[in-house]
């Protein structure tokens, strides 16, 4: 019976990709989006494929519909092994930090930040059950000229703390789990308005780079990881 990984995000992008990848190596892929239609077309492509794959409808700003996510998950796919937190919004990409309103970061927050963490706390009893693994999408937090959207780092900021954090508490625990994240890069995607440049990847490239780094067989609890592989470097400003 083949390993089961659930996606958020994965009707589209970097998660879409990602789930093919995962599909591609033999996994099963559970397919979660907010746009029900655009959710099933994803989960239709894959299975001309010959990917195993099923929609699941998860809303990250609504609590009902992470409610009912995970107990379809619990239901019907309690031996699922693996979580890959990878939906998120960028809010505005390039307006300065200071004409953001309070309500605009919230909105980012929600989904990026409160809604992740809320399916990964509920999803946890499963995955611990299944020795599973908790995978987070994510960007440096470093400060450049050329990239530098505001709502978006804060709330990726947030992620890869729950991410450190998280990933010591398991530790310390001795729970049989674990989490990290991966930075894949500047990839084009409707995210950032399919910018591409001579720094930008394609969402197939991040999406197998990211499939790379988690089918690697190494363990990486409470790491956050450049695309390279390697374990990003707060202090020389690499996270």
């Amino acid at each position: 019976m083949a390993k089961k990984v659930f996606i958020t995000g994965a009707n589209k992008g970097i998660g879409k990709q990602i789930a093919r990848e995962m599909g591609k190596n033999g996994w099963a892929v559970l397919a979660g989006a907010r746009d029900k239609r655009r959710g099933a077309l994803a989960v239709e492509e894959l299975r001309r494929e010959g990917i195993e794959a099923v929609y699941i409808h998860i809303d990250l700003q609504k609590q009902a519909s992470i409610l009912a996510a995970v107990k379809i998950i619990q239901s019907q796919h309690p031996d699922l092994s693996m979580l890959i937190n990878n939906a998120a919004i960028p809010g505005d990409m390039k307006k300065p930090g200071y004409e953001f309103t309070l309500d605009e970061l919230r909105n980012v927050m929600e989904t990026n930040v409160f809604g992740t963490f809320e399916l990964t706390r509920l999803v946890l009893p499963t995955l611990e059950k299944n020795n599973g693994r908790i995978v987070n999408i994510t960007i440096p937090i470093g400060m450049t000229d050329n990239f530098n959207p505001f709502t978006y780092k804060m709330s990726k900021a947030a992620l890869n703390v729950m991410t450190q954090t998280l990933g010591l508490n398991f530790r310390q625990a001795g729970k049989a789990i674990e989490i990290f994240g991966i930075m894949p890069g500047g990839t084009t995607t409707d995210l950032n308005g399919n910018t591409t440049g001579p720094h930008m990847q394609t969402a197939e490239e991040a999406g197998k780079l990211i499939t790379g780094i988690i089918l690697d067989g190494k363990n990486h609890n409470g790491e956050v990881m450049l695309r390279n592989g390697a374990a990003a470097d707060y202090n020389r400003g690499l996270f």
